[in-house]
């Protein structure tokens, strides 16, 4: 019997001795140790998360303010050229009006001369004229060339 024992009471470290070699003897080191290592691998993460959200922070920020410098400039450039296109506008309708009141008295003397003056001799003065005035226009022209 007593051998019976001294196998029973074996077996039972024989047991414990494999579990050891399989399992190792430091299960909770082992466990502690990588339950650190995993905390340093979040904590890594987290700063290069935090890091990463700055530099996205920063980058929106400077693009807003490209933004709002791109829209502030296109306004300008809109409110010069509504400026502009308002005073071309203005020029030209002075320029219109001028066109206009002058064509007023040209139109009434030419037409004027011509058909008011019921002398014939009076309108082949004026063709006499205007030939010889032309005449001495090219004269003149010619003689400078």
């Amino acid at each position: 019997m007593a051998l019976l024992t001294d196998e029973k009471t074996n077996k039972p470290s024989l047991w414990k001795q494999a579990l050891r070699t399989v399992k190792g003897d430091s299960t909770t080191e082992l466990v502690e140790q990588f339950t650190q290592e995993m905390t340093l691998v979040a904590e890594g993460l987290c700063e290069d998360q935090a890091r990463l959200r700055k530099a996205m922070d920063g980058l929106i920020r400077e693009a807003d303010g490209q933004k709002a410098k791109a829209e502030q400039d296109y306004q300008d450039v809109l409110r010069q050229m509504e400026n502009h296109q308002k005073e071309t506008k203005q020029q030209l309708e002075e320029l219109s009006r001028r066109v206009s009141a002058l064509e007023k008295p040209v139109g009434k003397s030419v037409l004027g001369r011509f058909h008011l003056g019921g002398d014939m001799m009076s309108r082949i003065t004026l063709l006499v004229g205007l030939v010889c005035a032309t005449v001495l226009i090219v004269t003149v022209l010619k003689l400078f060339m």
